[in-house]
């Protein structure tokens, strides 16, 4: 768990990971340098519950959530599986006990020295706890069975919903904290679509809390203010977003380079490499790119300011 200022709502889902139906877990939180009443609620609850605590404080601010969760993934690379939480969400009582079950699945399926993920939806819920929409999958128009040419452009993957294994931590905790990585999640979603496999549970998994302090939040694609506000912030804005995601493509080609030379590989990284390179590209190029491997966002709205912008 990263956490920063969190005392607002850090109770609640703690409460939430002490009622889970699977018990065997141990919880390691990194504190950001919190300056309010975060340690104190975290202390109390540690002297409640049975599980291990391991409360850590940044010897110095990591600025962001993506740094913070960066520094918990090299805490726990040894873990044999690692799960992703927010401080203000609200887990469901069952959560570690359906993803946990999904992995061993997976695991049965593939074998344990696989790369693994496993994610599910969400409900969205407000400051007060009141839900505003019982999926994101649904709210946001999200393609929960996306594969590699889809993530590469948009990351369908919510990290306080995911389990990673061994295998895939490890493949990713020396790089999360890059400056070319949007977000951790979006690494782990590249690595496992590229060299392992993304398991989906299509069920809201916890209560997630939308609120004006949310580092990332949950959208409606279709919804007209939003888009509105999308085409108001213009060109410069979207033709800006999509270099940052070529950007992380092409470093992902480069730090993987040597795992992406084997032949089962070669589909992968010439895709990748491809779209690494559409920035210098002309505009005519990347739209029979984008329509040749169907790398499109999700919605109307979105494709057609792809098309114009992308």
């Amino acid at each position: 768990m990263a956490v920063y200022n969190g005392q607002e709502y850090i109770r609640e889902q703690l409460e939430s990971l002490k009622d889970q139906t699977y018990t065997e877990w141990r919880l390691v939180i990194r504190d950001d340098r919190s300056s309010d009443k975060t340690a104190e609620i975290v202390k109390k609850f540690s002297d409640e519950v049975e599980q291990e605590v391991i409360f850590k404080v940044n010897e110095k601010p990591s600025g962001s959530a993506k740094n913070n969760f960066a520094l918990l993934i090299n805490d726990a690379k040894e873990s044999d599986y690692v799960m992703f939480c927010d401080q203000d969400d609200i887990w469901k009582k069952d959560k570690i006990e359906i993803t946990f079950n999904k992995m061993k699945q997976a695991e049965e399926r593939y074998g344990r020295d696989f790369p693994l993920l496993v994610h599910g939806d969400v409900e969205v819920i407000d400051e007060n706890g009141n839900i505003n929409a019982d999926s994101m999958f649904e709210m946001s128009h999200i393609n929960a069975d996306s594969k590699l040419p889809q993530i590469l452009i948009q990351n369908h993957v919510t990290g306080c919903t995911m389990m990673c294994n061994k295998k895939l931590i490890a493949g990713i905790s020396e790089y999360a904290s890059s400056e070319y990585i949007i977000m951790h999640d979006y690494l782990a979603a590249l690595y496992a679509s590229v060299f392992g496999k993304i398991e989906v549970i299509k069920k809201p998994l916890l209560s997630y809390r939308q609120h004006s302090g949310n580092s990332v939040g949950a959208k409606n694609n279709n919804n007209p203010v939003y888009l509105l506000k999308r085409l108001a912030n213009g060109r410069k804005s979207y033709k800006e977003a999509m270099e940052t995601s070529r950007n992380q493509v092409k470093f992902f080609v480069e730090i993987y380079r040597k795992e992406l030379a084997a032949e089962k590989y070669c589909e992968e990284y010439e895709l990748m490499s491809g779209y690494a390179s559409l920035g210098s590209r002309a505009k005519l190029y990347r739209i029979m790119f984008y329509k040749k491997n169907h790398i499109w966002k999700n919605g109307t709205i979105r494709k057609i300011m792809q098309v114009i912008w992308g």
